[in-house]
C-alpha cells in the first residue's frame, strides 16, 4: 500500500506535535514527611519522594510555601488525636501511609481541565479541612476543599490561619457575646488566647486573661493589655476569693463566657466567676488534669459546660469556616490582628538531602514547646 507524500508529511507532523506535547507535560515530584505507624514522632516519620499524577477535572496540584508544627500534628503522629488521616498507598509507598500535618500555605502549581477560573497559577490557598497532609513539598487536592487567600497576606499569616486564629474567632463569635460583655480565659499567653483578646477588642467585648505566676508578670500583663485584654491576673489570684470579689465589682458580676484550655483547678476557678446561666467552653487541656466543677455551679447558677473543637466545627459547617477565614483576613489587613509569633526554619527544596529534611523536622518537633515552629520551603 502506497501513501502520498502529503499524507506522510501530515503523519510526521502529527507525530512530532504529540511528542512535543508529551515532552512539555512535566510530572511533579513531591517530597513528603510520611508515617505508617504511630509512636514517638521522630521515630515514625520518614522522608518519601514520589510522583504526583497529573490533575484531573477539578483537581489542583499545590506547591507548599510553609507549614507550622502544631500540638495536634504531634498528637496525631503519636496516635492519641481523635482525628487521623486515612493511610493509603496512593503515595507509592510499600505500606499504607499518610502525610503528616494539618495546616499550611500553598501556591497553585497546576490546574485540572475542570478547575474554575477562580483559581489561577500562582494563587495562594489553604485547605478547608484537617488531615490534608501539609508537611510536603507538593500535594494534589480538589478545588472545593481550598480557600483562596490574597497574595499580600504574609506567609506566616497564611500558613497559620486555619487553627489558632480560626479557633479564637469562633470562640469569640459563636456563643452570643455582644458589645460590653465580659469573658474570662486561662492560658492567657497562648496563641489562641492572645488572638481572642485582639478579636474581642474589635467587638467591644471585655477580656480577663489568667496567666501563670512568673517573675516578669507585670511586663507580660502590660503586653497582653496592649493587645486587648481588659484585665490580667495570675493563677494564684484566680483562686483568691478577695480577687474574685474585686472582679465581680469590676464586671458587675456579668461574666458570660469562660474559655478553658488548661483544666484542673484553673478551670474551676474561672467557672466560679461566671454569671448565672453562662457557659464555660473547654477547647484544650494543658495541665492534663480533669476538668472539675463544684456541683453548686450547675444547680444554683445553671452553668453550661461545653466542648469546642475547630476540626469538628469545620466538618459540620465548611461554609462557615470559609466565611470565618475571610473575616480573619480582613482583621489582618486592617491591622487589628497581629500575626502569630513563630520560630522560622527553611527547607531548601533543591539543596536538602532526605537526611537534612528529616533533621529539620525533628528539630522542629523537639523545639515545639519553645514556640510555634514554622517551616518555610524555598
Amino acid at each position: 500500500m502506497f501513501h502520498s507524500t502529503s499524507s506522510i508529511v501530515r503523519s510526521a507532523l502529527t507525530s512530532n506535535i504529540k511528542m512535543s506535547s508529551s515532552a512539555t507535560r512535566s510530572l511533579t515530584t513531591a517530597k513528603s514527611i510520611i508515617y505508617s505507624t504511630h509512636g514517638e514522632p521522630k521515630d515514625v516519620i520518614k522522608v518519601h519522594t514520589y510522583t504526583i499524577k497529573e490533575p484531573e477535572d477539578n483537581e489542583i496540584v499545590l506547591k507548599t510555601l510553609a507549614f507550622p508544627i502544631n500540638p495536634s500534628d504531634i498528637n496525631q503522629l503519636e496516635g492519641v488525636y481523635p482525628s487521623k488521616p486515612e493511610k493509603t498507598l496512593q503515595y507509592n509507598t510499600t505500606e499504607p501511609s499518610a502525610i503528616a500535618g494539618n495546616e499550611g500555605l500553598f501556591e497553585v502549581f497546576k490546574t485540572g481541565p475542570g478547575v474554575s477560573s477562580k483559581f489561577q497559577i500562582g494563587d495562594r490557598v489553604v485547605p478547608i479541612f484537617a488531615n490534608t497532609g501539609t508537611w510536603t513539598s507538593h500535594n494534589i487536592i480538589k478545588e472545593d476543599q481550598l480557600i483562596k487567600l490574597p497574595k499580600d497576606l504574609s506567609i506566616v499569616k497564611g500558613a497559620t490561619i486555619g487553627v489558632n486564629p480560626a479557633t479564637a474567632y469562633q470562640l469569640v463569635n459563636n456563643y452570643g457575646l455582644i458589645k460590653g460583655d465580659w469573658l474570662i480565659q486561662n492560658a492567657g499567653t497562648s496563641a489562641v488566647s492572645q488572638m481572642v483578646s485582639q478579636i474581642a477588642k474589635t467587638k467591644g467585648i471585655n477580656v480577663i486573661s489568667v496567666i501563670r505566676d512568673r517573675d516578669d508578670f507585670d511586663a507580660v500583663a502590660e503586653r497582653l493589655t496592649s493587645q486587648g485584654a481588659t484585665k490580667v491576673i495570675s493563677e494564684s489570684q484566680n483562686g483568691d476569693r478577695d480577687v474574685g470579689k474585686e472582679l465581680a465589682k469590676l464586671t458587675g458580676g456579668n461574666i458570660k463566657l469562660a474559655l478553658n484550655s488548661v483544666g484542673g483547678k484553673s478551670s474551676a476557678s474561672i467557672a466560679r466567676k461566671l454569671a448565672p446561666g453562662s457557659k464555660i467552653i473547654t477547647y484544650g487541656g494543658m495541665s492534663k488534669q480533669p476538668v472539675t466543677f463544684p456541683t453548686s455551679l450547675f444547680i444554683f447558677k445553671n452553668i453550661q459546660a461545653l466542648g469546642y473543637w475547630v476540626t469538628e466545627n469545620t466538618k459540620a459547617d465548611p461554609a462557615g469556616k470559609v466565611k470565618d477565614t475571610e473575616e480573619i483576613v480582613k482583621l489582618y489587613q486592617s491591622g487589628q490582628l497581629k500575626e502569630l509569633e513563630v520560630v522560622e526554619s527553611v527547607w531548601k527544596l533543591d539543596e536538602f538531602s532526605d537526611e537534612q529534611v528529616r533533621d529539620l523536622i525533628v528539630k522542629g518537633l523537639e523545639n515545639s514547646s519553645k514556640g510555634k515552629q514554622l517551616i518555610k520551603i524555598e
